[in-house]
């Protein structure tokens, strides 16, 4: 009986042994072997232009685009992404708000106007999957498909027609995408990652991409602190019933802080992390 429970502990610390020294190597993009899950919220400081047409304002009064789309009130993203293997899927976030007064028209002799003050919200909602490719240690391609999502809401006070009028106006579309990331690794703590996509080709939008171009410093086997950049493009279009154009084109674009956690934690390896060294 003693020789039996002796081999069941011997047994024990040998399998506790070899799990630790697995869980020891460090994968910069999580264990391949194991399902892995990482979020990235960002903080952003954006620039944004373009212009938006309101339907009504198209509709019943020939009113032309405006450079609505010209001060950023707020922004936030949020990445996500799980994975195991070749495969991955990543679902992401965008939250844009816009404020601005924007005259749209002025009579010959300057005495009449048409002003808004419209407030501009847009909603994306991106997912995407596809498969990994790891060469070697040191680099990883992802090419991916998947749609994008938007959301997006006008609404305000126009001053000018019939003293003041509301709109309200909200159009949502989905986009097909095609892309690629690719991840760089010069060291085991620093990735270089590169993100590339085109879609919309009138299903949604007409036409719509997004790039980023980010690095960074992994502080711990759970954490990285990456910086970049990161710009957005969409142009979307629809008609009125008379025929008349309205709909949004925008560029988005800013330089991104953001704080990539990773679950389960990676390995606490020595060769990697001075820290682990005993």
């Amino acid at each position: 009986m003693n020789i039996k429970v002796l081999f069941i502990f011997v047994n024990f610390l040998a399998l506790s042994f070899l799990s630790q020294g697995q869980d020891l190597k460090f994968y910069p993009k999580g264990d391949p072997g194991k399902w892995d899950f990482i979020i990235t919220p960002f903080f952003i400081l954006p620039w944004v232009s373009g212009n938006v047409q309101s339907e009504r304002l198209s509709k019943d009064f020939g009113i032309d685009p405006s450079d609505f789309i010209n001060s950023l009130n707020g922004t936030f993203m949020i990445n996500t992404e799980i994975s195991k293997g070749k495969f991955f899927a990543a679902p992401s976030y965008i939250f844009n708000y816009n404020e601005v007064e924007k005259v749209l028209w002025t009579s010959n002799n300057g005495n009449q106007t048409i002003t808004a003050q419209p407030e501009y919200q847009r909603h994306i909602l991106e997912v995407i999957a596809g498969m990994r490719f790891r060469f070697g240690s040191k680099f990883i391609l992802d090419p991916y498909a998947g749609f994008r999502y938007t959301h997006y809401r006008l609404f305000g006070e126009v001053q000018g027609i019939a003293n003041t009028s509301e709109i309200d106006e909200k159009v949502d579309f989905w986009d097909p995408i095609f892309g690629i990331k690719a991840h760089y690794y010069p060291h085991p703590r620093i990735p270089i990652e590169f993100k590339a996509d085109i879609g919309g080709f009138g299903a949604g939008s007409k036409l719509t991409w997004s790039a980023w171009l980010n690095s960074g410093y992994a502080v711990s086997p759970t954490v990285d602190l990456i910086a970049g950049f990161a710009a957005l493009s969409n142009k979307y279009e629809s008609e009125t019933e008379s025929g008349r154009t309205y709909g949004m084109t925008s560029m988005t674009y800013g330089i991104t802080f953001g704080t990539r956690i990773y679950i389960p934690s990676r390995g606490k390896d020595p060769g990697v992390f001075k820290k682990f060294r005993q």
